[in-house]
């Protein structure tokens, strides 16, 4: 049977994703083992299509332009549970899954742009069939529910044990472990897969005396420093992993190089997080934690900071905080911050605006520190959100003009 186009589509909810979401379209969000678009092609065996927010098309690639006025599969792209596709594929036309006030998937003869313009909105005249579904949203069913679900899972359908244990490399446990042949082993490091599996990808470096937990992504190119113990987690492509890394996701060309603790986290490209920070992802009471006046029902919840964000040393975010994109930290964060914010109220200097031409710059200087060319859209799109978000600040009360340091 021919397979119409499967296309992954965004709906209105997509800015409760906020900060993940505010800079990449869902597809590209890292859920469980993999980015969303990487997850529903491995499931269907297809390259999918995506349609995104008007502002992010310019981050769809050529060849995942959907075909107009053919047959498609339409696919929430923000469905964590991917199993569910499998009832879509039974889908007759003009039919849809649905899951509370949630359009989960649907089939149709011709994808054209007004009907889309409805399932952006969460709205269909399709023939609706109930379903049970996981969808994302809140940022914590990013990270870390889909890490905790989802990682272990995903990778054991992409992975098969190769290249084990060697003079360098000691692997314990039964789980596939999986690393790319040329990868750099600086010294004596343990593999742990009791618990999932583990995948290190192609020119990653791993430094002496570094404990490797599963279920554990490495991405191509990145490190893990000397001495570090990461567990149950992703680290993107270009990306820097030390201290301690637990249950969270590092997005890539983002650096956690040197000590200090991250859990239960979600942190997006482009993040410098400097010497000493750490993520508090407990109470000391050991009870439910808020994001902002929202209930999450978890009680193991770090931060959710943005692309481009930078964590100067010493920085301590409360657990379940959200840091803008662009955003500047300085000393203890126990609030949710702006984008584009200098936050530094614990060390007296206050709330300023982060200049939008020192972000342009400071993103210049590190996409070649990690193997990439700046891009043009990057700017064009920072530039946008600096523009729509100026309301936030002003609401927070930030200050516009260069920070003085009393």
């Amino acid at each position: 049977m021919h397979m119409e186009q499967v296309v992954l589509f965004e709906d209105t909810k997509i800015r409760n994703l906020s900060p993940i979401t505010d800079l990449i379209p869902m597809q590209e969000v890292i859920v469980g083992g993999g980015k969303q678009y990487f997850r529903f092609d491995n499931e269907l065996n297809v390259k999918t299509r995506w349609i995104t927010r008007k502002d992010l098309e310019g981050r769809v690639p050529s060849e995942r332009k959907p075909d107009y006025g053919d047959a498609a599969l339409l696919i929430n792209a923000r469905l964590i549970s991917t199993g569910i596709v499998k009832s879509a594929r039974e889908l007759e036309f003009n039919e849809a899954l649905v899951e509370g006030e949630n359009i989960v998937a649907a089939r149709v003869k011709s994808l054209d742009y007004s009907m889309l313009d409805d399932l952006f909105k969460g709205k269909s005249n399709l023939r609706a069939k109930l379903c049970e579904a996981f969808l994302a949203e809140n940022p914590w069913d990013i990270s870390p529910s889909s890490t905790i679900s989802y990682l272990s899972s995903d990778l054991l359908k992409w992975v098969e044990s190769k290249n084990a244990s060697n003079g360098n490399v000691r692997v314990i446990g039964k789980f596939p472990v999986n690393i790319a042949e040329d990868i750099e082993v600086l010294g004596p490091i343990t593999i742990d897969a009791r618990e999932g599996p583990v995948i290190i990808g192609e020119r990653a470096m791993i430094e002496p005396y570094a404990y490797l937990k599963g279920p554990l992504h490495i991405g191509s190119h990145s490190i893990v420093v000397a001495g570090s113990r990461v567990a149950g987690s992703y680290i993107g492509v270009y990306g820097r992993a030390g201290g301690e890394v637990t249950t969270s996701i590092i997005s890539d060309y983002s650096n956690k190089y040197h000590f200090g603790f991250l859990g239960h986290s979600y942190v997006g490209r482009w993040v410098n997080i400097g010497a000493g920070s750490t993520t508090s992802n407990l109470k000391n009471t050991y009870g439910e934690i808020k994001v902002g006046d929202t209930s999450t029902g978890l009680n193991k919840l770090g931060a959710f900071i943005g692309d481009h964000s930078k964590l100067s040393i010493g920085t301590l975010t409360y657990a379940g905080v959200r840091i803008g994109v662009s955003s500047h930290l300085h000393g203890l964060v126990y609030e949710d911050v702006s984008p584009f914010t200098i936050y530094a109220k614990s060390i007296g200097w206050g709330l300023y605006e982060l200049d939008l031409d020192s972000v342009i710059r400071t993103y210049k200087k590190m996409a070649p520190r990690r193997g990439a060319e700046p891009d043009p859209l990057e700017e064009e799109l920072l530039r946008k959100l600096f523009k729509d978000t100026k309301d936030q600040r002003l609401k927070n009360n930030v200050i516009r003009g260069r920070l003085k340091i009393k």
